[in-house]
């Protein structure tokens, strides 16, 4: 994350005037489908679940820089992309987890979630088609930095358990193809389909879990909506 921030600044400084470029605004959204081991119950306990199931859910928003640097790339439909946002990745899946409690009982979660900030490189190749409508295909690598961590409990009237761990949480890469349709020289919108590829998230310790180990999920698609504003006019 720190070497995006800059590497951002110099691409914004130095291409402005020598590239096509544009900022995107878009919204991910991401349905998975995980897995998740059971590491609380004994191995020889009666109707033992090796693994609980579930389903997760990423949304986000990000900002995106696009350019196509002309004194260095002869094909003007390739672009490289650099961006920053905010994702919160959810889980629906009730498993046992370390909850804070003078109860001596096991607490299971309703849903947990981790609050990151996202930081995305990625190339991408723009092709025109009549009626100033353009189709993107796309590669990204996105990586996740959580700095909070909310834990929901099905037991009846327990708070919700909130820390702000620092960590590196996951990445991904994805493969996207979209639709555009420019509104006016300047504006253009977009809808995406989006297939992420291999997914990484952190194991928690709360869960048990060794927190130096990842998993990923079973499936994983989704889709965004983006918003361009084109700072040269194509």
């Amino acid at each position: 994350m720190k070497k995006i921030l800059p590497l951002l600044f110099v691409c914004c400084l130095t291409c402005r005037l020598f590239c096509q470029n544009s900022f995107t605004l878009s919204t991910p959204i991401i349905f998975s489908t995980a897995s998740v081991p059971n590491n609380y119950s004994p191995p020889t306990a009666y109707n033992r679940q090796d693994k609980f199931n579930g389903s997760a859910l990423g949304l986000g928003m990000n900002l995106t820089y696009s350019f196509n640097p002309n004194f260095l790339l002869k094909n003007k439909k390739l672009f490289f992309d650099i961006g920053l946002g905010y994702f919160k990745q959810y889980f629906s899946i009730n498993r046992p987890f370390d909850y804070p409690s003078p109860l001596f009982i096991i607490f299971y979660t309703k849903d947990y979630s981790y609050d990151c900030i996202s930081g995305l490189a990625g190339v991408s190749y723009h092709y025109q088609l009549p009626k100033n409508l353009l189709i993107k295909v796309k590669a990204t690598f996105n990586i996740l930095n959580s700095f909070r961590q909310t834990y929901i409990s099905t037991y009846p009237n327990s708070d919700a358990y909130v820390s702000h761990n620092q960590m590196k949480y996951g990445d991904f890469w994805s493969a996207s193809i979209g639709l555009r349709k420019k509104i006016t020289s300047k504006f253009v919108i977009a809808l995406d389909v989006t297939i992420p590829v291999n997914t990484r998230w952190r194991n928690d310790k709360i869960f048990g879990d060794n927190p130096n180990t990842f998993f990923s999920p079973k499936t994983s698609w989704g889709f965004s909506f983006n918003a361009s504003y084109l700072l040269v006019k194509k």
